[in-house]
């Protein structure tokens, strides 16, 4: 039994193709004095589905926009059914891109090109909860209780400076600002003398 796309609910219109790719992602790494490279199996990356077709009519474009561009502008994945990914896991697509022409030699001809990325729900960020180090070795546990009582913070001897012997370097400047401000005074008495 043919299966039509749908992409929620909204049955894709007017088909004309529909195309799947599918990759690895691997990276090729040289190494000097080695014929070839070194290759590494990253994954494979998300399913790609295109879905081309075409509508007649106004009518016919304007409630395809409607229901396209709404999808699109949410942003969020979408269940998807199609008989091309049939085997494989996909279950959710994003809706990638998609174009849109039409044509001064066919007015009433409408072609459409959607693409389609694979959704993959993001992993649960790691958090610090109430288990948190609760698989950590008894003997670990231990050698760090040992540790930190033979560790005697209060009785480390340290040598502090008294707060006399900080402010000997900037006794001079104070003195001097204090002589300073002291004859400021005397330069308003003149103003003081003016507006009796």
């Amino acid at each position: 039994m043919t299966v039509k796309p749908l992409i929620d609910s909204w049955v894709v219109p007017r088909i004309a193709w529909i195309a799947s790719g599918e990759a690895r992602r691997i990276a090729f790494l040289p190494v000097p004095g080695l014929s070839g490279d070194l290759s590494q199996d990253l994954g494979r990356s998300g399913l790609t589905v295109e879905i081309a077709g075409a509508l007649h009519g106004n009518e016919a474009r304007d409630e395809f926009l409607k229901s396209l561009r709404e999808k699109f502008l949410k942003g969020e994945p979408a269940d998807f059914i199609a008989d091309i990914v049939k085997e494989s896991e996909l279950e959710q697509v994003l809706i990638e891109s998609f174009a849109l022409e039409e044509s001064s030699k066919n007015p009433d001809e409408f072609w459409y090109r959607i693409r389609l990325k694979e959704y993959t729900e993001p992993p649960e960020p790691p958090g610090l909860g109430a288990d948190f180090g609760a698989d950590l070795d008894t003997e670990l546990d231990l050698e760090a209780s040992l540790s930190l009582d033979l560790l005697d913070l209060p009785s480390i001897p340290i040598a502090l400076p008294s707060i006399g012997e900080l402010l000997e370097p900037i006794k001079p400047a104070a003195e001097n600002l204090r002589a300073t401000v002291a004859r400021a005074g005397d330069l308003l008495n003149p103003l003081g003398d003016l507006l009796g």
